[in-house]
């Protein structure tokens, strides 16, 4: 991928997929700030590097978008002055996501079900009326809440949306929003190439191939975002007051913050 990911992506030890969303060309010839708008994967396994590498960032809130489940199994570490809040994005469309250890009973029946087109209609339906994304919305229109990180499990799919709309609302555009979504695609492969290996002694061609399909950040998934919202609003601008009461003039504050 031609992007430089140089000055996006932390060298966290045991965080997958944590980066800095800033250095985006955005509105009026800005670009998006650096420090403030992070995202990644789950958090529970952070090392003392870690720990003292996240404290270096300036983060004041984490927001996690992962369910119940979830959260419960792998709890995000608490830091001194950072507010945590997690609500959860996926709502009831009719599967759970995949615990890490993919080789047992459950996931195998997950991946027997689940593909790219179960993923893409995940990504249509994730942006509207979603609790999650609108408090994300509330949040960053308080310059206080800010350097903000958003994560779920690896930081693809929730994360990859409500980065998509953070971005979208700061006026970058489709190409770009599209650019950022696919460094997944970099972080995660080193992740991939282990579990292969692994999972190919326990699941058959078919679920490996939906492996693959759930743990990739493939372009129709988050052209289904930005398909939807058209379908239903006609352009961002509507899309971002009617949904999430960000009018033309909260939006412009907004932009007026986070843009330099």
């Amino acid at each position: 991928m031609s992007i430089d990911n140089g000055n996006r992506v932390l060298p966290f030890e045991q965080v997958v997929n944590f980066r800095d969303m800033g250095g985006y060309p955005a509105i009026g010839g800005r670009k998006v700030k650096y420090g403030l708008f992070y995202r990644s994967g789950e958090l529970h396994k952070m090392t003392t590097a870690d720990y003292e590498l996240l404290d270096s960032l300036g983060i004041k809130t984490i927001f996690d978008y992962r369910d119940d489940r979830e959260a419960e199994a792998k709890p995000d570490p608490q830091f001194e002055n950072v507010h945590n809040e997690r609500i959860p994005a996926k709502g009831d469309i009719g599967f759970k996501m995949p615990t890490s250890s993919l080789k047992d009973m459950d996931n195998r029946a997950f991946l027997q079900t689940v593909n790219a087109e179960v993923f893409t209609k995940l990504y249509a339906h994730l942006p509207l009326n979603n609790p999650s994304y609108k408090r994300l919305m509330d949040i960053i229109q308080d310059p206080e809440n800010l350097g903000l990180l958003h994560h779920c499990a690896v930081g693809k799919d929730r994360t990859g949306v409500g980065g998509a709309l953070i971005l979208l609302a700061l006026g970058v555009d489709e190409k770009n929003v599209m650019q950022d979504y696919l460094i997944t695609n970099d972080c995660m492969k080193p992740v991939q190439d282990a579990m292969i290996p692994v999972l190919s002694q326990h699941l058959n061609e078919e679920q490996l191939q939906h492996f693959g399909d759930i743990m990739s950040a493939k372009e129709r998934y988050l052209q289904a975002t930005f398909d939807v919202i058209k379908e239903c609003y006609g352009d961002y601008n509507i899309f971002f007051e009617k949904e999430f009461g960000l009018t033309k003039e909260k939006r412009k504050a907004l932009q007026d913050y986070c843009l330099e």
